[in-house]
């Protein structure tokens, strides 16, 4: 089923868009993901060096000199001005350590976390770095910040001072999830809407061809002798040198039709005037009788292609000929001609045996396939028919020595013959094989059971 779909130009071009369409709109949306998602770490880390800016901005010393022995430290004030570091569990986090490792201050959104300790954080991030996900606390993980400061805390004496900022992951994760869903979901609708007008310019750019397959049924049913219309620049040419080539086989045939006309309309006269003295000659009574059959016949012969000649198409399936008196009179002249080889000729035709076309062209048929079976059969020649399914199947069998597997198409060309030390011209077959082709049947040579060659014809069967 899909081998017949993809004869269509149009199949072919959409099943290959419908499978490299997905590929392309996946690896666009793989690259703007990973630009989206660069994105948000990119502002996540220029927040956090914003929240690093505000405490190091609200931080100071303490106004009195330190005390002997004092640890050096720094005030906080008690509100930030970002509100996040003020609610609890906002997820924004602050936290600053002294030089002993030790946490001195945290932000009020850490009322209800347990704070990181200096050995979590620091391990895991160089100073030039910020805002990864590479802190992980309690099965969660953070974007995380931070900067060392030596602050003076007393003439030529400084300390360093660590400054963390830290934000969980969630709304990075649920931002980059919801902008995924909405990616892909507009991507695919894309997808569909880019199929569904690339079938739209197939149609549309196809079009012509249609056109132009419509010009040809035209010309193939006679309303016109050539291909006709306007048609696009690609297949103008193409157009033109097919009514070129018609023009010359319409040509060549008128020319092969005179010339047939010709030859059937000057053997008419001699065959008139043969059949004329026959009829009033004294000879042998049977002789007289074979020669005036045989004269009638090829008077019938010289009629029949006359017609054909000066005929633009057959007569049609209207006609109807009754196979059985046309083969039994063919075998009786055959069995006359061939006497004296004695061939047993027997018939076995089923009822309703009627052929669905001209009578001179079934006779013209059946004449040269029983004339081959009676001048290559040694002694006998059997015809048989049956009907099935609105076909006339009509099988003539000889005991000659049979058709060659190899030879069994070839001997239907014109020309060409098995043995060629019998007379002949080798074209009764071709002409038979043309006119069942002409009317929609079949020509098939095998081997019958009577050990010769075993021709089965195909025809159409009258109603």
């Amino acid at each position: 089923m899909l081998s017949k779909k993809l004869t269509s130009i149009t199949a072919r071009l959409f099943f290959a868009s419908a499978l490299l369409l997905p590929v392309f709109l996946g690896v666009t949306g793989f690259f703007l993901d990973r630009a989206f998602q660069t994105s948000l770490i990119t502002a996540e880390k220029a927040r956090l060096q914003r929240n690093i800016y505000l405490l190091y901005s609200a931080a100071d010393l303490p106004t009195r000199p330190l005390k002997k022995n004092e640890k050096p430290r720094l005030i906080m004030p008690k509100e930030l001005r970002d509100k996040d570091f003020e609610r609890i569990n906002s997820g924004l986090y602050a936290y600053l350590f002294n030089d002993k490792k030790e946490l001195v201050w945290q932000s009020n959104s850490t009322s209800l976390q347990t704070p990181p300790t200096y050995d979590q954080i620091s391990p895991k991030l160089n100073a030039d770095e910020s805002a990864e996900i590479i802190f992980e606390f309690e099965n969660e993980n953070y974007f995380i910040a931070y900067s060392d400061i030596f602050w003076e805390v007393a003439k030529n004496r400084e300390v360093p001072f660590r400054f963390v900022a830290v934000h969980d992951s969630e709304d990075f994760i649920a931002e980059k999830n919801a902008y995924r869903n909405q990616l892909w979901q507009w991507l695919g609708a894309v997808g569909i809407l880019l199929l569904i007008a690339q079938t739209a310019i197939l149609r549309w750019g196809l079009s012509p061809l249609k056109k132009l397959a419509v010009a040809l049924n035209a010309m193939q049913s006679g309303d016109t002798r050539d291909i006709e219309g306007d048609h696009p620049d690609e297949l103008q040419d193409i157009v033109d040198n097919l009514n070129q080539v018609l023009a010359r086989e319409q040509a060549l045939r008128q020319r092969y039709r005179n010339s047939l006309s010709d030859l059937a309309h000057s053997l008419k006269t001699p065959l008139a005037v043969m059949q004329a003295k026959l009829s009033q000659a004294s000879a042998d009574e049977e002789l007289q009788q074979l020669a005036a059959e045989q004269v009638s016949r090829m008077n019938q012969v010289v009629t029949y292609q006359l017609q054909r000649a000066v005929s633009s198409q057959q007569q049609g399936s209207h006609q109807r000929s009754d196979l059985e008196p046309i083969v039994r009179r063919l075998l009786s002249a055959l069995q006359k001609v061939y006497a004296s080889k004695g061939v047993q000729a027997d018939c076995e035709l089923a009822a309703h045996s009627i052929f669905a076309g001209d009578e001179q062209d079934l006779m013209e048929v059946i004449g040269n396939i029983t004339e081959n079976a009676f001048k290559y059969g040694k002694s006998r020649v059997h015809v048989r028919s049956e009907t099935r399914d609105k076909q006339l199947l009509i099988n003539i069998s000889d005991d000659g020595p049979g058709v060659p597997a190899e030879q069994q198409t070839r001997i239907l060309e014109r020309g060409h013959r098995l043995d060629t030390s019998l007379p002949g011209q080798g074209i009764g077959l071709s002409v038979a094989a043309d006119i069942i082709h002409s009317y929609g049947g079949k020509l098939h040579v095998g081997r019958s059971s009577l050990g010769g060659a075993e021709f089965q014809l195909v025809l159409p069967l009258a109603s």
